[in-house]
């Protein structure tokens, strides 16, 4: 799957699970629409990432760490995709019914090892 696919591919799921393998966060999307058993993919990250509106105890920290990370994410649990745009350097934004956006930078940083984002299982 590549960055063009994640359109079609995540719109009208929903997150069932969030996480960090190795030194990669991800999220999980489920699709049980045709009543048969949800289909998942999983969405790893490579790149900063912003949560909008992020969770209130995160205003008053600066450090950026796994553990922070996972709390961004846990803003997004639960919540059905609304609409996914992939912008011209790559970036991924997902937004979810409930106004909550999770914004991935197209933009390689220091540590990304992979492309900024893709899709594994």
């Amino acid at each position: 799957m590549n960055h063009d696919d994640a359109p079609a591919l995540l719109r009208e799921r929903f997150v069932v699970e969030i996480g960090i393998r190795q030194a990669w966060p991800y999220v999980t999307f489920a699709d049980n629409r045709d009543g048969a058993s949800p289909q998942e993919v999983r969405l790893y990250i490579d790149s900063s990432f912003t949560v909008v509106p992020g969770p209130a105890v995160l205003d008053s920290v600066e450090e950026d760490d796994e553990k922070l990370r996972l709390l961004r994410l846990a803003e997004v649990l639960n919540l059905t995709v609304h609409d996914v745009t992939v912008d011209d350097d790559g970036g991924l934004m997902v937004s979810f019914h409930d106004n909550v956006n999770l914004r991935v930078s197209g933009h390689r940083q220091l540590w990304t090892t992979h492309d900024v984002w893709w899709f594994g299982s």
